[in-house]
């Protein structure tokens, strides 16, 4: 697990809890802290069928349940709507807080009270967490035939992305990196996921990817990689993947101690990239229960194999305490630079 002490927070979030009640009367049933025999636990995750949260509490599932007391069914289930803050908010409000409903989440759930999302009905320091998957460190890239080899390039020609939403990473990052550094990204707005915007770069419509998790690149273009169809220009996280080693990283380019804190508070949520949380008021003795299997499953060489099987990066699990004590970073930064930050950050609605 992670023990180098991680500075801030992040990316502006967004969204309405849209269809989150779907879930509500499914919940199970009460269990003991200490007994999950016969019951159920849901992880429950936000964001797409197939993507990257679902993909991840898959690996999960199987092997939490060998580590819960009574290897309970673990089940996994999407929220519906406002991506996976549409998790958070089911959570928080709706959610059984006995231990046997898990959020999944991305990291930018930690700033989202911090940088004033609407609509969101949480305050992450309540949250129980129970620790982060894994590490993320989302990348920009460039496909081969546009000349483009280094973010300098960026700064000097035109570069066509591809965005979702105002709080997509593919919408915030190069609008940050124009307004900080000059660079020009021109962002064509409507694509529903990285994955989407790189079938557009293979068509000829887009030069390359602004912000794409790089395990999901390891994951679902490694042949991309090794053919050099792709070129990492940038790291978009605070600490580099081990196997970039020689690709600057976001915080690279800041030219004042202060562009460096704003970028540090930007980006930490990727540290915590792939969060598990239970509600505020579960119980000290079941949020226990809770942190120990997980921290039990990630070290669990069973585990590890079958990440490594399917190809699904575990880089710099974080236990719970860990994801506490970063959150608690995050929100104690002077009020001047966080709204800084947001102003920064903010892309409008659209």
């Amino acid at each position: 697990m992670k023990t180098t002490a991680i500075f801030v927070s992040a990316l502006a979030g967004a969204a309405l809890l849209a269809g989150a009640a779907l879930l509500a009367g499914a919940a199970p049933g009460p269990v003991q802290a200490q007994d999950y025999k016969g019951k159920t636990v849901i992880l429950g995750y936000g964001g797409g069928v197939g993507g990257g949260f679902d993909t991840y509490a898959q690996l999960l599932a199987p092997h939490f349940k060998r580590h819960l007391p009574g290897a309970p069914n673990v089940i996994v289930q999407g929220v519906p709507g406002a991506g996976t803050l549409a998790a958070a908010n089911y959570t928080a409000e709706v959610a059984p807080a006995d231990g046997t409903f898990i959020g999944v989440a991305s990291g930018n759930t930690a700033t989202a009270k911090l940088f004033k999302t609407p609509n969101i009905r949480f305050d992450p320091s309540k949250f129980v967490w129970i620790g982060s998957m894994t590490s993320e460190v989302a990348a920009t890239i460039a496909w081969h035939t546009t000349g483009v080899t280094s973010i300098e390039d960026v700064k000097k020609r035109k570069f066509i992305v591809g965005g979702g939403g105002a709080t997509s990473g593919n919408v915030i990052s190069p609008t940050v990196m124009n307004r900080m550094f000059g660079t020009q990204f021109e962002i064509i707005r409507g694509y529903a996921s990285s994955r989407e915007a790189m079938l557009a770069v293979e068509r000829g419509e887009l030069d390359g990817v602004a912000s794409w998790n790089y395990s999901s690149i390891k994951a679902a273009h490694a042949d991309m990689l090794r053919d050099g169809k792709i070129r990492i220009l940038l790291q978009l996280a605070l600490s580099k993947h081990p196997d970039l080693p020689n690709v600057p990283l976001i915080t690279d380019l800041a030219k004042t101690a202060e562009e460096k804190s704003i970028l540090e508070l930007i980006f930490a949520p990727q540290e915590m990239g792939r969060p598990l949380f239970a509600p505020p008021a579960t119980p000290a003795n079941v949020a226990n229960v809770l942190r120990r299997a997980f921290d039990a499953t990630l070290a669990d060489p069973t585990f590890k194999a079958d990440a490594e099987k399917r190809k699904i990066d575990i880089n710099s699990p974080m236990t719970g305490e860990q994801v506490h004590a970063l959150i608690g970073r995050m929100h104690d930064q002077p009020e001047a630079l966080v709204e800084k930050t947001i102003a920064l950050t903010n892309t409008g609605t659209k």
